[in-house]
This record gives structure tokens, sequence and C-alpha cells, in this order.
């Protein structure tokens, strides 16, 4: 009988809030490197236990909003206490269905940025799931995938967790989107902005239909 996938093990929860997490994805570091100084509405697409939020909320102008999407009740309940708690209007978490190709609810907006961290190496193909998230984002805008480079590093997961910037690189392709910047984090944690190719785009979608 198989235990739970790693990402859902509590120890991994209280390692996402950890300083050995922040020793390795600095948050100051790599959000300072995106376009949110404009951005109105932004999706943290596998948000955790909101890690980035205070960094988001911090750089974001105040009118702009941070929507949480989340698989895990868990850590949406966490988020939820954390939302009332600190009065946080800015923030609303919500549930999606843990799918290889991931719907997003019709209620929330277009967005201006759709945030994935240490969450696309978790899928079997996260072609399908790049492609299901670029459903809700506004034309010329980008998706932003944080993910593990697949070596040992000090803390985090195993390597047979980890999908190499490589592969990582050959999935976005597929998935009909181009690389406009890579980020300079460290040896351990690779940083893709994504936008997506138009044409390229919508022939991937349509060929999966």
């Amino acid at each position: 009988m198989r235990g739970l996938p790693f990402y859902e093990d509590p120890k991994y929860h209280k390692y996402l809030l950890s300083q050995a997490r922040r020793d390795l994805f600095p948050v100051s570091r790599i959000l300072n490197q995106l376009p949110l100084h404009s951005a109105e509405d932004i999706l943290d697409f596998g948000m955790g236990n909101g890690y980035f939020l205070d960094g988001f909320l911090s750089i974001l102008p105040e009118e702009s909003h941070v929507w949480g999407a989340e698989c895990q009740e868990l850590l949406i309940d966490f988020c939820l206490q954390r939302k009332v708690k600190e009065k946080i209007e800015r923030f609303t978490p919500f549930y999606v269905e843990r799918t290889e190709h991931p719907l997003l609810p019709d209620w929330i907006p277009p967005m201006d940025l759709i945030f994935c961290s240490c969450v696309m190496s978790t899928f079997a193909d996260p072609t399908l799931a790049l492609r299901g998230i670029g459903r809700v984002l506004k034309p010329d805008c980008p998706v932003v995938v944080i993910d593990w480079e697949r070596r040992e590093a000090p803390s985090g997961p195993e390597l047979i967790q980890k999908v190499s910037r490589d592969r990582m690189e050959y999935f976005i392709d597929e998935s009909g989107y181009s690389i406009t910047q890579r980020l300079r984090i460290n040896e351990f944690v690779y940083g893709l902005v994504l936008q997506k190719n138009p044409e390229k785009f919508e022939e991937t979608v349509y060929y999966q239909m």
C-alpha cells in the first residue's frame, strides 16, 4: 500500500514555511525579478500554505488581488484562518480539484500573472496543467514556474520527485508556451517566465481535445 504523496505529508507542510525552505526560496529575490508592480489579479496556483503571500502583498499595488488555488483542504483551511485572523482582504484562497488537467472556476477573473511554485513537478504530465491554467491568463501576460532542479539539495523532496530544468522546458514548449526569462535563484532551484505562443497554444489545446 502506497503512502501519501510527499506534498500531502504533514512534515512537508511544516517544511514549506521553515527557515530551510527560505534559504533555498528567497522570496524577495524571486519576486523582485517579476513584473508585479502593474498586476491587478495574480493566481498562486498550488499556493500550499501561503509561503509567498506576504511577498506578493508587499509588492503588488494596493488595489491588486491574490487568488490562491489549492487541492488540499487542510492547506486551504490554514490560509483561510490566516485571512480571517489577519484581515487580509486582498487574498482569496479556493479549492481546485487535483486532476492531471486542472479546470479553474469560471468565477475568478482573467489573470495578469500565474505563479506556480513547486507544483508543476507534481504532475505526471505538466503540459496538461500548463494548458489548463493558461485558459484564465490574459493575452501577453506571463506564467511563472519555480521548481526544484534535479540534484541533491540541503533540504526538500527526494531526487526522484524533482523535474530538471531541461525536462521542464520541454514540457513548456509542448504546452504551447515560449520562455521569455530565466530567473536567477540558486543551483538548487530554477525559475522560468513563460508567455503563450498564440498559434501554438491554441493548436496544442485543440489537438488535446
